[in-house]
């Protein structure tokens, strides 16, 4: 299972458990009231005694667990955009290039003719929006 699908999962069921832990510490009341205009019925929702804490306490960890995914997603995009930038240059030809990124780092491998494209392909990853720094393991055919 790819990472990205790992971190769905867990963000959907952490919101599951937080739409569990919220829905199960509420009390529900109706009240009905008779007024000479009629019969009047109010609901009213308030947790229960101790639940306030327990469903702070998971939207604490459903707020964890989207951030991981949003970063997730992220790198994701960021993967992306630097593969389809090293497809576009002629000189680098990128599909003999892996790109990985993780927390914004992107880390490049493979085997490149040339130690120019080498460097090059370091320089168009540097380039784009959201790469805060490259891991350049492209190695030059012998």
């Amino acid at each position: 299972m790819s990472q990205t699908l790992q971190r769905t999962f867990l963000a959907t069921a952490v919101t599951a458990f937080v739409a569990g832990a919220l829905l199960t510490g509420c009390e529900k009341k109706t009240a009905t009231i008779d007024t000479p205009a009629g019969t009047s019925t109010t609901t009213s929702v308030s947790a229960t005694p101790g639940a306030s804490e327990a469903m702070g306490k998971a939207a604490d960890s459903a707020g964890r667990a989207m951030d991981k995914v949003g970063d997730a997603v992220g790198d994701a995009a960021i993967t992306a955009k630097v593969k389809t930038a090293l497809l576009a240059d002629a000189e680098v030809k990128g599909l003999k290039i892996d790109v990985d990124t993780h927390d914004g780092v992107v880390t490049l491998t493979g085997e490149l003719a040339g130690r120019g494209n080498v460097d090059r392909a370091a320089t168009i990853a540097k380039g784009i929006d959201g790469v805060k720094a490259v891991q350049n393991r492209l190695t030059v055919k012998s």
